[in-house]
């Protein structure tokens, strides 16, 4: 590594460290809040030490983005009528299977097949004023077929008229939402109007619910990581089970959150089963920008670093730790990877901790050293370890 890229990772494994020590320091309060230690009997009567070891195994490693969205349907159309009339025939309900091509609602058409043949004629008049011409001036040839193109105009307009009359569904899907009802008016501006003659937006809503989308944003500092095509995990609100989608957009254009902070619009497909998602409800994504299988990682709180700036662990044998270096990968949240100086099977300490017994009416108290990266100490409050005395943990997050 240069010197600015091992400054960087140096950053990254403090504030890996930092989070790691505060947790471990959270689940210290729990077990002594509960009454329960873990120190195990050590050396002599008077001292207890624990060590918190980790076997070294090879895995798949990632890091991913979080986002939280919304579960969409990949494609929803509303269908109006485009066409004046009553409405004489409302045939699904919220909820309805539709297949292509299924008849949703009619209006009635009678008026509309009348304007229909009426163009007909009309075309065939003028088709026929046309042929009588056919010897006439060129000007009146010109007049003769400009009549005949309005009329065929006006013809295909009655055409869509009449088939407009009857909604049919634009895809195979889910009825979502039902606008219209027998005895409505409705325009031919795409609207409805009620009978008492106020417009209205009518329409029935068609949805594939087998094909969905999560539409989430994430902040400015993630964006710059995602690209089209990564994976993602979904996984509903209150739910438990797990759908599969990928990246298929990611935003340009930042909008403000609640609080006033940048965040950008991602898009991902679900590409999976869609069993517990349903659109309209909320779903976490973790989307994952970095993967690694078969390598070694161990606890990026077992990984230390000397004067000189190399890390190393402290590898546990036969009761004995021997400080071995080691070369150090990425970093995969609270793992880091390790590309040498230790192997598969060998076993590492992560932290150990040691407290000494004392003696009194309570039982005795215990207080001590343990060793942490780097010196330092956290110390519960009195009472917190069995015996009612104080218990310190030496050790500095870095």
């Amino acid at each position: 590594m240069g010197t600015r890229e091992k400054q960087g990772f140096g950053a990254r494994l403090r504030a890996v460290r930092r989070r790691w020590w505060a947790a471990l320091a959270a689940l210290v309060l729990v077990l002594a809040g509960a009454g329960t230690w873990f120190m195990t009997a050590g050396a002599s009567e008077d001292d207890n030490t624990t060590t918190i070891t980790s076997t070294v195994a090879k895995g798949t490693y990632k890091t991913t983005v979080s986002a939280t969205g919304t579960i969409t349907p990949k494609r929803d159309e509303d269908v109006a009528f485009t066409s004046s009339g009553t409405v004489t025939s409302v045939q699904v309900e919220v909820g309805d299977k539709v297949v292509k091509g299924d008849v949703l609602a009619k209006i009635d058409d009678d008026a509309l097949i009348a304007q229909r043949e009426a163009a007909e004629s009309q075309v065939t008049a003028a088709q026929t004023q046309l042929d009588e011409d056919s010897g006439s001036s060129s000007t009146q040839v010109a007049a003769d077929e400009a009549s005949l193109a309005s009329a065929r105009s006006q013809l295909a307009d009655a055409e869509d008229a009449v088939e407009n009359a009857t909604l049919r569904a634009p895809f195979s899907g889910t009825v979502s939402a039902v606008g219209y009802e027998v005895g409505d008016q409705v325009g031919g501006s795409g609207g409805g109007a009620d009978p008492s003659g106020s417009d209205t937006t009518a329409a029935i809503t068609v949805i594939s619910p087998k094909k969905l989308l999560i539409d989430a944003n994430v902040s400015s500092s993630d964006v710059t990581r995602l690209k089209k095509g990564l994976q993602a995990e979904i996984t509903p609100t209150g739910g438990n089970e797990t759908a599969y989608g990928v990246v298929t957009e990611v935003g340009v254009i930042a909008t403000a959150s609640d609080t006033g902070a940048a965040q950008f619009p991602v898009t991902v497909e679900v590409t999976g089963e869609t069993t517990g998602l349903y659109p309209g409800a909320s779903a976490t994504v973790e989307i994952t920008v970095k993967q690694a299988t078969d390598i070694i990682a161990v606890p990026t709180a077992a990984v230390r670093t000397d004067d000189a700036g190399k890390a190393y662990v402290y590898v546990v044998k036969s009761g004995k730790r021997t400080k071995t270096t080691v070369a150090l990968g990425e970093v995969y949240g609270a793992q880091t990877e390790v590309t040498s100086g230790i192997k598969e099977g060998d076993v590492i300490e992560v932290i150990s901790i040691t407290g000494r017994r004392g003696t009194g009416s309570g039982g005795g108290n215990r207080n001590g050293g343990g060793e942490f990266p780097g010196g330092g100490n956290f110390q519960l409050p009195a009472g917190g370890a069995p015996g009612g005395g104080p218990v310190v943990i030496q050790g500095n997050p870095g």
